[in-house]
């Protein structure tokens, strides 16, 4: 038995020129050895960064009850979730379990932006636009009654509005702005359900 010989043919991967030959033969089977680790890890699929593995079931998508004054918000929210688990191809429709189970937990706003308006007889500061920030919460539930068995913990996503010279104006900008943050984080609720790198809380 030539012990060499067939070290070397068990080495071909990592053989990569003539010059290949002079490397002793421990370094080639360490190398073989790293270059087998590298194919198993590839071959071995998704694996999610954080909150277990990836849902093997696909995914219904229902709400929690909410007190939250803007009537719109949750259904952003929604739309993003299962917008965001459609593409993955883990959304089911209907009501079924396993279910991802929202709840919209609040709507912040802060100004951004003061001013001095122009014209005015005394100096009064006013805001140029506002920050709107949605927070909310999905989680997995197998059955009814059952615990669950994922939870993004609260994830909010901030958009901005600008300040409007009417009050109309300026109420169909902050509606606007909730219903992007809305979506936008109804989709990282999504990623996050599927074990995808997501930040939770944006600042506001």
């Amino acid at each position: 038995m030539n012990s060499r010989s067939d070290v070397n043919k068990l080495l071909f991967p990592v053989k990569l020129c003539h010059l290949c030959c002079s490397v002793p033969a421990s370094r080639r089977i360490a190398e073989f050895r790293l270059v087998t680790l590298a194919l198993s890890i590839w071959q071995c699929g998704y694996a999610p960064a954080y909150g277990g593995e990836r849902p093997t079931q696909q995914l219904t998508v229902n709400a929690a009850p909410s007190l939250v004054p803007e009537s719109g918000a949750l259904a952003a929210v929604l739309s993003g979730l299962r917008q965001e688990l459609s593409r993955a191809g883990a959304l089911r429709p209907g009501s079924g379990y396993p279910q991802a189970v929202v709840e919209l937990l609040r709507v912040d706003e802060r100004s951004a932006g003061i001013a001095v308006q122009a014209g005015q007889p005394s100096a009064v500061p006013l805001a140029r636009g506002a920050l709107v920030g949605v927070t909310a919460r999905a989680r997995v539930f197998e059955g009814p009654g059952a615990e669950p068995f994922r939870d993004t913990g609260d994830v909010r996503r901030v958009a901005t509005a600008s300040s409007e010279t009417s009050l109309v104006d300026d109420a169909w900008g902050h509606d606007d702005a909730v219903q992007l943050a809305a979506v936008s984080v109804g989709k990282a609720l999504g990623r996050r359900l599927l074990g995808e790198v997501e930040p939770s809380m944006e600042p506001l």
